[in-house]
């Protein structure tokens, strides 16, 4: 892994420079993605955590960790959005065979707003938090309206690195969630969706990360990872700090949370 120092540079004052990592976004499904990294690059990302989905998602990530070599850095997962569409035996065979060159498992979780059942998505994560617990591998986390089921699932297997990615769900059980250790992080939603908003402020900064979710639309523009800036910019506006301490604590965090050195 590269060695990435936690410091920001500056040109000017209205050149800012993301010495960030964006931890959390969908290369394989950006359609420009040559152009995509070398607009993250330009901008000073350090490095874009690549998430895996399903079997060709992951397949892909792994490709793309070639292609980019010290840049992608894989994760690798299955999606509870994939359930109906995947093996879930082919998926878990690839996640094990693969995961020793990664940095994380996910995208994983639970989503109470799909019909796929609930039993069979409770099913799935459990078996991919049992290989996290074996591997003792960070998690990225999708749960949404399944946030309290999600989090009892994660102090079952005894996971002790997890982010809640792009979490909007009740103050209550965010509090759990800090009490167990476990981050959220932040999306450009940030900048306008009052629960996420809510819950940013509400974290400590020290328990969050910043990413993109790319090529995830906000607001009619379709995101990639330069887009971070949008993800930093109102992470400093809820937190009320300059913006070179919070990206530089955030940089921390995720150096920290990854195991990066």
């Amino acid at each position: 892994m590269p060695i990435i120092k936690a410091a920001l540079a500056f040109k000017t004052q209205e050149e800012f420079f993301l010495k960030l990592i964006d931890t959390h976004a969908h290369l394989d499904e950006i359609s420009d993605l040559d152009g995509a990294i070398r607009r993250a690059k330009d901008s000073g990302l350090q490095a874009i955590v690549g998430v895996g989905s399903g079997f060709q998602s992951n397949e892909k990530i792994m490709h793309l960790t070639a292609q980019y070599p010290n840049y992608v850095l894989p994760a690798l997962g299955l999606h509870p959005w994939r359930l109906e569409r995947e093996d879930p035996g082919k998926s878990f065979s690839f996640i094990e065979t693969n995961l020793s060159k990664c940095i994380a498992l996910g995208e994983i979780g639970l989503d109470f707003a799909i019909q796929t059942p609930r039993e069979q998505q409770r099913e799935v994560l459990r078996g991919l938090l049992k290989i996290a617990r074996g591997r003792n591998m960070p998690v990225l986390l999708h749960a949404r309206r399944a946030w309290t089921e999600t989090l009892e699932l994660l102090v079952e297997q005894g996971i002790s690195k997890a982010v809640f990615h792009w979490y909007s769900g009740p103050p209550d059980v965010l509090k759990r969630i800090l009490d167990q250790g476990y981050l959220i992080s932040a999306t450009p939603a940030a900048m306008y969706s009052d629960r996420h908003r809510q819950a940013l402020k509400e974290a400590p900064l020290e328990r969050i990360l910043l990413e993109t979710d790319a090529p995830e639309v906000y607001q009619g523009k379709v995101s990639e990872p330069k887009d971070l800036a949008a993800s930093l910019q109102a992470v400093s506006d809820l937190k009320g700090g300059r913006r070179d301490r919070i990206a530089a604590q955030v940089l921390q965090n995720t150096l920290d949370f990854f195991s990066l050195p």
